[in-house]
């Protein structure tokens, strides 16, 4: 297991800077949002709501299917030393994230406070976050570092994988808490910057109220290598979604290594 996965099992924030290799993938992220907006982050407050909708849903469409990606996310994983035949992706997800509640959607909204290990229950999960455009206290990420190993009433013991997947629109798209009476910290990293955080920390939306639109990209791995993972503190799910991974080298799913 890498020093980075065991800090972060540890519950540290991990940041990244000066990657050759983010910039890269944050260039094709720039790219596909420019191509469906003239405006990115304003666009939101300009264009038909359900215009704007259609063009955010095929923009991160176009991101999670292009060609491109695999690519570029086997180079920044091995440029931060990640072994490829033991690190395992999901898919990388282009967020938006909109100012207006009319540009909301099931997939294009203010995400409640969760742990991703509730939903996969795989707890040598990293979580990896980068602005793709500046980003501001209003909109953005927020964490919550306290409560790393400090369980919190949730959902994850009635929610399962598989109702998911076959219930349609009115599931829940993952298991979820209360929102904290604290404030979670804001993250306030700036593009080219990258976040490396356990699965296993409580984390959330910040409601955005702005008008703009905060766009991000999201990505999830495993660490199957020998080692500890994060603490479970309070994760009740039934199942476990080994098949949301598949490893860098050759995209075999690690439900199969089983």
């Amino acid at each position: 297991m890498t020093a980075i996965a065991r800090r972060a099992f540890r519950g540290e924030l991990i940041l990244f800077r000066r990657l050759e290799t983010l910039d890269a993938l944050l260039r094709h992220a720039r790219d596909v949002a420019f191509d469906a907006f003239d405006d990115p982050v304003r666009d939101e407050g300009r264009l038909d709501s359900g215009l704007w909708r259609k063009k955010a849903m095929a923009a991160r469409r176009c991101f999670m299917t292009s060609d491109a990606v695999p690519d570029l996310l086997s180079a920044l994983f091995a440029e931060l030393g990640f072994d490829p035949e033991t690190t395992y992706r999901d898919r990388a997800i282009l967020r938006f994230q909109p100012g207006r509640p009319a540009c909301r959607t099931r997939r294009l909204r203010d995400l409640p406070p969760h742990r991703d290990s509730w939903g996969s229950n795989i707890m040598t999960q990293l979580n990896w976050w980068a602005p793709v455009f500046p980003v501001e206290p209003g909109a953005t990420m927020e964490i919550w570092p306290a409560y790393f190993d400090r369980p919190v009433p949730n959902s994850s013991a009635g929610w399962d994988i598989e109702a998911l997947r076959t219930a349609g629109g009115d599931y829940p798209l993952l298991p979820e808490a209360a929102r904290p009476e604290e404030p979670g910290d804001p993250v306030l990293i700036e593009p080219g910057e990258l976040l490396c955080f356990s699965g296993a920390h409580l984390h959330a939306s910040r409601p955005n109220r702005t008008g703009r639109t905060r766009i991000s990209l999201d990505l999830r791995t495993v660490d199957v290598s020998d080692g500890p993972g994060a603490p479970n503190v309070d994760g009740r799910t039934r199942r476990t979604a080994y098949d949301w991974f598949h490893r860098l080298s050759d995209g075999a799913c690690l439900a199969s290594a089983r």
